[in-house]
């Protein structure tokens, strides 16, 4: 099918969100908060614009997620109880953010089959600037 990697993408943006939605309620620190709030904001708005190239290609995309969100969802809480979740954390969240890329090189090489190049382009070229936000409060630890 040509859409494949677009849907894993999209299925992987709907699986971190709670992550991040937990890691902003669970956080004490200012900066992380805002870190989660950003991305949960960008997660949204990419979700929504890839469902709609996805719909537009002829596919019907599940909004339900993956195993993979109990997953993340359990990192985060094991980790905030455990050890909070602070700056310390942020390398996690950008070795994440940096498979998140991967899927976007993939969903990119077979972007021309569903006409989603720009708007994959633009929302991987967002994330490597989030990206490189978080190292930059990382090494502030």
């Amino acid at each position: 099918m040509a859409a494949d990697h677009l849907k894993k993408l999209h299925t992987a943006l709907v699986d971190t969100r709670g992550a991040y939605e937990l890691a902003a309620k669970e956080t004490e620190d200012a900066q992380i908060a805002s870190v989660c709030k950003e991305m949960i904001a960008i997660r949204r708005t990419d979700h929504e614009q890839l469902h709609g190239a996805l719909v537009t290609a002829g596919e019907t995309p599940d909004d339900d997620g993956s195993f993979m969100t109990t997953v993340h969802e359990t990192v985060v809480a094991v980790r905030a109880a455990f050890t909070g979740i602070g700056k310390k954390a942020l390398p996690a969240f950008v070795s994440g953010e940096e498979d998140i890329l991967k899927l976007y090189d993939e969903a990119i090489a077979e972007s021309a089959d569903v006409g989603a190049s720009d708007i994959l382009g633009r929302q991987r070229a967002r994330l490597t600037t989030e990206i490189a936000k978080m190292r930059a409060l990382a090494v502030q630890s």
